[in-house]
Formats: C-alpha cells, structure tokens, sequence
C-alpha cells in the first residue's frame, strides 16, 4: 500500500487541507521633502508571518498506527497546536449503522494502545520548538459483528498558535 500524507503549509489559524504561507514583509513609506532642507524621514517596517508545515496522513485504519510531523515551525507565539474533531462523535458510520472508536495520541507508536482516547477538540500535538511529531491510531473495542462495507469518519486538524 502506498503512503500519501497531506502536507499542510499554512498561515491561517484553521486549516482543513492546505494553505501557503510567506515567511515575511517589509515595506516602507516615505516622506515628502519640501523646503529648503535637503532631508527627511521614510518609516520602515518588517513583519514576520508564522509559516509551518504539517504532515497528517490521509487516510487512518482502524489498529494501524500511523505519524505526524510538525516541521519548520516560524511562529510569533509560544507554541503550535494541533487539534482534531471528529464529524461523527468517533463513531464510523455506514448509513444507519454505527461503530465506536477511540482515537489515541502517543509520543511512541508502542504506547499508542495503551494511550487515554481523544475527546473531541483534543490535542494531537503541541510544538514549541522547530520540530515535532506523534502517532495517531483508530482503535475499536472487541470484534465487533458488521463486515461487507466500509464504515467511515472524517476528522478535521485544527492549527493554531498561541
């Protein structure tokens, strides 16, 4: 099976798939000299945008672990939070039918089981630095009964500084 991430740059507080990002801006004024006097004042400005870029994959199976990294991290604040909500509660649904599951965070893939299970709104990862990563993983309780279709979710990543 072939690996796909979604690579997210991005500038914007939310971001559901991608956005780009510039790392910063100078501009500058200039007054308007008049008179005798052979001088005057011009005002510059820099301004720095927060640039990051996120790999989330785009598809998570259910017991398979799967990573998230933070790279490139430039922010003004202190740290970038990365959040995630789930469309149906953390059920996988198929028309009527439905499945609990926990979704789980770990710093290592081995702990990922044993992990306490998201609520929604959580945080997946917290980045201070330039770097950062974590595994994800779906988990479903016991065997459950239903098999033929595909049952599914959609989480959605929330980036934000503070």
């Amino acid at each position: 099976m072939k690996k796909r991430n979604l690579v997210l740059f991005g500038t914007a507080a939310t971001l559901s798939l991608a956005l780009a990002g510039s790392i910063g801006a100078v501009t500058a004024s200039a007054a308007t000299v008049t008179g005798p006097t052979s001088s005057g004042t011009a005002q510059v400005t820099y301004s720095q945008d927060s640039s990051w870029t996120i790999e989330i994959p785009d598809t998570l199976v259910v017991g398979t672990p799967q990573q998230i990294t933070a790279s490139d991290v430039n922010i003004a604040g202190d740290a970038l939070t990365i959040t995630v909500s789930s469309e149906n509660e953390f059920n996988l649904k198929n028309g009527g039918e439905s499945i609990a599951y926990e979704l789980k965070v770990a710093a290592q893939e081995d702990g990922l089981e044993e992990a306490e299970a998201l609520r929604d709104g959580g945080t997946v990862l917290s980045v201070s630095g330039t770097t950062g990563s974590t595994y994800i993983g779906a988990y479903v309780e016991g065997n459950p009964s239903t098999g033929g279709e595909a049952y599914t979710d959609t989480l959605t990543f929330t980036i934000a500084e503070s």
